[in-house]
C-alpha cells in the first residue's frame, strides 16, 4: 500500500478492495498521537488518542477500527482504518448547526464543549468532514479531548488558545 498522504498525525493508505483508509500514527508528530491542548508538550499520549477514537466512534457513528500496533524504536505506532467516504467538505456554518443541534457549546470557530460530558470537540473544520450526496456530515478527523470544567472555564476565556497551536 503506497502512502496517499500525511497529515498533522498521520501516514495515510488507501486499500482499493476494503475501501478504507488505514492511518498510522507518526511518532516524530505530536508525540505521535495528537495535539493535546493544556499539556505540556501538546501532545497526546497512546491511551488518550484510542480514547478518542472509541469516543468519535460512539458521539458521530463512525467505524473506525485499530488493526494493529507495531513498537518502533521504543514507541508505538498505532494502525487504525476508516471507512471510505463519498461527499465534499462541509461547510463550518453546516458544522456549527450539527454541533450545537448535539447539544455542544461553540466556543471557537471548529471547537466545541458538551459541559456534562466533559468533551472537548475540535480541529472540526470543512477539511475534517465530508458531506454525502444526502446532505449528512460526517465529521473524520476531529480531535477530541476529555477537559474539566475549569480548562473549559479558561477556553471559553481565552478561546483563540484553542486554535493557535495549528
Amino acid at each position: 500500500m503506497l502512502e496517499f498522504a500525511r497529515g498533522g498525525e498521520h501516514g495515510v493508505y488507501f486499500n482499493k478492495g476494503r475501501q478504507r483508509y488505514f492511518k498510522a500514527t507518526l511518532p516524530e508528530r505530536k508525540l505521535g498521537y495528537g495535539i493535546a491542548l493544556g499539556s505540556y508538550v501538546q501532545g497526546a499520549v497512546p491511551s488518550e488518542y484510542l480514547d478518542r477514537l472509541s469516543l468519535q466512534n460512539t458521539i458521530f457513528g463512525d467505524d473506525i477500527r485499530l488493526e494493529f500496533i507495531r513498537v518502533d524504536a521504543g514507541t508505538p505506532v498505532i494502525f487504525t482504518s476508516q471507512p471510505a467516504i463519498r461527499g465534499t467538505p462541509a461547510n463550518q456554518g453546516d458544522l456549527d448547526a450539527m454541533m450545537l443541534r448535539r447539544g455542544y457549546e461553540r466556543l471557537a470557530v471548529g471547537a466545541y464543549y458538551d459541559e456534562a460530558a466533559g468533551l472537548l470537540i475540535f480541529d472540526l473544520f470543512p477539511r475534517n468532514a465530508i458531506q454525502t450526496g444526502d446532505g449528512q456530515i460526517l465529521p473524520i478527523d476531529p480531535v477530541i479531548q476529555r477537559i474539566n470544567g475549569d480548562f473549559a472555564d479558561f477556553l471559553r476565556y481565552q478561546p483563540n488558545t484553542i486554535n493557535q497551536v495549528w
